[in-house]
């Protein structure tokens, strides 16, 4: 028997895919859900809420303080909380409201409706790449070898203590063209560094970083995160999160997006299946969609730019100008609210702004 759905990847992107269906689904994932951590994990604390994982929250911050080689910025966010969380348990707890079957093997390729895995072939009708940034069934030289100056590489580490609140470090002294990170949560503090120039060495100036707490380096995880923004369709194929360059470019932040983005084209794809959209409607809906943000992105990615290319002193000016009361007032919030996660059991187009063509609906 064939599926309706086959999903690439179970981590943020592939199971909020996940949520919105009601058919035959199949998500391919080669390590168990909440193994293989590769994200910071730290998200506005909203999205934890709607999804019902405050279980999964190790700590919540209510300040943000970002260093400069000449300043020290303290944001309040009070109004709009972060939150750190246990990996494992939120992507456990995404995936307990999820009505798929969940294979684990190794995607190998997809030859026209059948997917080759590491447990054998599977039949589909509709495919979702969700596998992260390599995009196993898009394959990365088709998705990013175009836009690989986009493609930013981080690693993280979790330290014994270092600060009490979120703390971010743009400073080339640190770390030229990209910035550092400290996150507190229960018992530790995550800290790392990303590049935006995809420098993956990185062990040894993060060294240096912890050096200045007389901290050691422990295990690292980490990857790159693309952050571009690009059609998220390869052909017949739907792309979500990091396989379709969903990261927000400036700061990196990808799990709110994978999941916002995630949960659009679950309820799309439930459309196509409920014979409301053709299957091509549905790819030009989703693209459609994704294509309305373009505008976050590329500011964004100019004030990305303008940091890579700036003095360091002119960096730390720009950046308590926009963290100035005015400017914060209207920059925080917009921000924040975009790609507001939905309750998962809640989901429909209507929720996302999304309406069918009406000169495209299925039988």
């Amino acid at each position: 028997m064939g599926y309706d759905v086959i999903i690439a990847g179970a981590s943020f992107a592939g199971l909020a895919v996940a949520s919105q269906l009601r058919g035959r689904v199949l998500v391919v994932e080669p390590y168990p859900i909440g193994e293989h951590q590769t994200s910071a994990c730290a998200t506005p604390l909203s999205v934890a809420e709607q999804l019902g994982l405050m279980d999964s929250v190790l700590g919540v911050q209510r300040r943000l303080v970002i260093h400069t080689r000449t300043s020290k910025i303290v944001v309040d966010l009070s109004g709009h909380p972060y939150c750190t969380f246990d990996y494992k348990k939120f992507c456990r707890g995404m995936a307990h409201g999820v009505s798929a079957e969940i294979l684990h093997a190794r995607v190998l390729g997809r030859e026209g409706k059948r997917l080759v895995t590491t447990r054998g072939p599977f039949e589909g009708e509709l495919f979702v790449d969700a596998s992260g940034w390599r995009a196993v069934l898009a394959e990365r030289k088709a998705a990013f070898l175009p836009c690989q100056r986009f493609l930013s590489f981080g690693i993280e580490t979790v330290a014994p203590k270092a600060g009490d609140e979120l703390g971010f470090w743009f400073d080339p002294e640190v770390l030229p063209r990209g910035f550092a990170w400290d996150f507190p949560i229960d018992l530790g503090n995550r800290i790392g560094l990303a590049s935006y120039v995809e420098n993956h060495r990185l062990k040894p100036p993060l060294d240096l970083f912890l050096n200045r707490w007389g901290l050691p380096r422990g295990e690292t995880h980490g990857g790159y995160f693309p952050a571009m923004l690009p059609r998220p369709l390869s052909g017949d194929l739907f792309l979500v999160g990091d396989s379709a360059g969903q990261c927000l470019p400036l700061t990196g932040e990808g799990i709110r997006p994978a999941i916002y983005f995630g949960q659009a084209c679950g309820a799309i794809i439930q459309r196509v299946l409920s014979g409301e959209l053709t299957p091509e409607a549905g790819r030009q809906a989703y693209e459609s969609f994704v294509g309305r943000h373009q505008r976050l992105y590329r500011a964004l990615r100019f004030a990305q730019n303008l940091g890579v290319r700036l003095p360091a002193t002119l960096t730390a000016f720009l950046l308590a100008v926009a963290c100035a009361g005015p400017f914060l007032s209207y920059i925080l919030p917009r921000y924040t609210a975009f790609a507001g996660v939905k309750n998962p059991h809640a989901c429909d187009l209507g929720l996302f702004g999304i309406n069918a063509p009406r000169d495209s609906t299925g039988p």
